[in-house]
């Protein structure tokens, strides 16, 4: 697999330059002169992340190809491209490199459904992915048997296989499509994406209603994951995350899931050989619990990470709509290059800590089934189920009184010490103190009540907080830091920087705004015919345009013109020419015979002033 890794580069570099030679270029830049292109071998562009909203699940196949052979990249020794040992200092480097040629081995993938050339583009892209399917396919079946491999690790490239397996699928309905429109003499480039999407469409008709259409709820309906929405579609850049996340974390399972055993059974012959043998039998039986709880603490883990997916979807199309109406309360980051770099981060930023946080999950459950399993089970199936559940007794007795004691001074607080309604219509009392030396005395007698209570209240504040930051890690839609320290939270400004660049450029109120400009172009071009000023590059030019036309409509202005010394010495006008511009002028029809006697006189006596 490895060396096919290695030699696919050479099909993938083959197809990005057949591709780029299909593309032309807008300018034809230094290359005029020296190199006879004729407008080719122009930039392919992979995939747009910021204003794409066509083939969405194509593209999230496409990266979710990747995932395995990335995720594999750091285990299977892609890196030893070279075939020699690279020192310390360097294996940075050969990562980047291992890094850039995966990236180059899959970039047909995504070229392929970018291009304009549907046909070609779709018949390379079947045949490159095909392949792929097929080799990943034998080397489940054929290089791996399960003597020598464990049948979790068997089921690891499945997700690129079914992705691979779906763009195959899809290029082959892109060329049915090219090869059909090309038979009934179609065009062969499809057009571009358009500028205003549908759904964007819809966002701003449901704007110009006198009542905007609003989403009812029913009680049924309270309970429902996802409420679908006509004037939203998820772009392609959260589509790809998304799909990059599952696939990331179903692999994150199965390594989990695998190296788990081995080291557990490291951890066994350790601590079995460093006790006293008279302790092994409950020292065998606490390992088989340590192990079963961190086994079993996998699948809340695992369940808690894919909604923390979903839940990021839900949160950024809650959040985008906000940004459009103008409501959210999400702060500024900072300049723009920060902004823009920090979108660009955002989709690996993403991965990066849905698997650390499904890490810190598993830990957090895995503790909260011992704290059960030892202080619940255990005991009980050693018969102390009386003593636990006294304790436990206690422990909800001390909790409850605490409760009572908070619940006591809100009802005290309320019916002896505010003042009463001003208006019977007011839901709540005023924040007026009533009977004051009696207050006084409740505060002074329970302040020292309040120390030993906020004592067990900071502990559980700290332990809220551990519990809620390992719980949110992978929530990179909310800081972790209070208000005013969210720069502080790097994962939350690649959320603030990726929502601020789409709301930039998937504005719906911005782009119908262009829209319109830009129909409004097309419609006057199409009823004027070319412009004549399309090839005048600078103001002069233009103005010397618009002079001569105006001239050849009124040649009599040409009479009224301030000439200046240097047009009279080198263009003189004698008495003939100036007749032969006035009687052109007479014959216009917009020119009144009442200045025509004026007009002569004037002639004259400007000649004769020239001729002295």
């Amino acid at each position: 697999m490895d060396l096919f890794v290695h030699f696919s580069l050479i099909p993938a570099v083959v197809i990005t330059i057949t591709l780029s030679f299909l593309q032309r270029r807008a300018k034809h830049g230094k290359t005029v002169g020296k190199l006879p292109l004729s407008k080719r071998f122009g930039i392919v562009v992979p995939v747009n992340f910021i204003s794409s909203y066509s083939n969405r699940w194509a593209y999230g196949a496409a990266c979710g190809a990747t995932a395995t052979t990335v995720f594999l990249l750091f285990f299977d020794e892609y890196s030893s491209y070279f075939n020699f040992v690279a020192p310390t200092w360097a294996k940075a480097l050969v990562y980047l490199l291992s890094a850039l040629e995966v990236g180059m081995d899959y970039y047909p993938f995504f070229a392929c459904l970018s291009t304009d050339h549907r046909l070609i583009g779709s018949a390379l892209g079947f045949c490159y992915s095909l392949c792929w399917f097929c080799v990943q396919l034998v080397n489940i079946f054929q290089c791996q048997s399960l003597a020598q491999a464990s049948i979790i690790l068997i089921f690891t490239p499945i997700p690129s296989l079914a992705c691979c397996l779906f763009l195959v699928g899809r290029f082959l309905q892109l060329f049915i499509v090219a090869a059909l429109s090309l038979y009934r003499q179609m065009e062969r480039k499809e057009e571009e994406e358009p500028l205003l999407p549908q759904h964007f469409t819809n966002y701003v008709r449901n704007l110009l209603k006198s009542a905007p259409e609003t989403t009812k709820q029913n009680p049924s309906q309270r309970w429902k994951i996802y409420t679908w929405d006509t004037h939203f579609k998820f772009p392609t850049r959260m589509i790809v995350t998304a799909v990059l996340c599952l696939i990331c974390l179903y692999n994150f399972v199965l390594v989990d899931l695998f190296v788990s055993p081995k080291a557990v059974k490291r951890l066994d012959k350790w601590i079995l050989g460093a006790i006293n043998l008279s302790f092994t039998n409950q020292t065998k039986a606490a390992l088989l619990l340590l192990k079963d709880c961190w086994f079993f603490s996998t699948f809340p883990s695992a369940i808690t990470s894919v909604i923390y997916v979903l839940h990021v979807l839900s949160s950024y199309r809650r959040e985008i709509k906000k940004l459009y109406k103008g409501t959210s309360d999400i702060p500024s980051t900072g300049r723009p290059a920060v902004v823009l770099a920090a979108s660009i981060r955002y989709t690996g930023n993403q991965i990066a800590y849905l698997l650390w946080g499904y890490f810190l999950l598993h830990i957090m459950f895995f503790l909260i089934s011992l704290i059960i399993t030892f202080w619940f089970v255990v005991p009980i199936k050693e018969g102390k189920g009386i003593v636990i559940l006294q304790v436990f007794g206690y422990t909800v007795l001390g909790v409850v009184i605490m409760i009572a004691v908070i619940i006591a001074q809100i009802l005290a607080v309320q019916f002896l010490f505010l003042q009463e309604k001003i208006s019977p219509n007011n839901k709540d009392k005023p924040l007026a103190i009533n009977n004051r030396r009696g207050f006084q005395n409740f505060s002074y007698f329970f302040m020292f009540y309040s120390a030993i209570l906020g004592l067990g209240a900071c502990l559980v504040r700290v332990l809220f907080n551990v519990l809620l930051g390992s719980w949110l890690l992978a929530k990179i839609d909310r800081p972790l830091f209070p208000r005013g320290y969210e720069g502080a939270d790097m994962g939350y400004i690649t959320w603030t920087g990726m929502l601020q660049v789409d709301l930039f450029h998937t504005h719906p109120i911005l782009l119908t705004f262009c829209h319109m400009l830009t129909q409004d172009a097309k419609s006057r071009k199409h009823h004027t015919g070319p412009d004549v000023l399309q090839d005048c590059r600078n103001k002069q030019r233009r103005t010397k345009w618009h002079l001569a036309y105006t001239l050849l409509k009124n040649p009599i202005l040409i009479l009224y013109r301030k000439q200046s010394a240097y047009h009279s010495r080198s263009y003189p006008l004698n008495k003939d020419i100036l007749h032969k511009l006035l009687i052109n002028a007479l014959q216009s029809p917009n020119t009144k015979c009442i200045l025509v006697e004026k007009d002569m006189e004037t002639l004259e006596t400007s000649t004769d002033t020239a001729q002295l």
